[in-house]
């Protein structure tokens, strides 16, 4: 696929930048529920990881991946993307539902 040069930085860079800050205010925010802190840890670094698979398939060209059979390649890398959006929403999920929740 075929961007222009300052494109592929700017996106790494951004998923980076935004993931940095989301974790930062998220980690201030839920400072004082640490019952739900390690499901937020665990969002976090499944969309990081989720982006990363995504990248991979996106611009393995322009990062020098070796890819063997290029559509093999990129349908397991935007099916592990995927699965790694899956968890990191269940954690999202199960963490609104324990700060919705009544204290006990």
């Amino acid at each position: 696929m075929s961007f222009e040069a300052e494109v592929i930085p700017l996106f790494i860079g951004g998923v980076i930048a935004v993931s940095a800050i989301e974790f930062f205010m998220g980690w201030l925010g839920l400072r004082r529920r640490k019952d739900v802190r390690g499901l937020f840890i665990g969002h976090v670094a499944a969309m990081l990881l989720g982006f990363f698979f995504l990248i991979r398939s996106l611009f393995a060209n322009w990062l020098g991946v070796e890819l063997g059979i290029v559509s093999i390649s990129n349908s397991v890398n935007i099916g592990l993307f995927g699965l790694c959006w899956a968890v990191s929403a269940i954690c999202v999920a199960v963490m609104i539902s324990r700060l919705a929740a009544p204290r006990q």
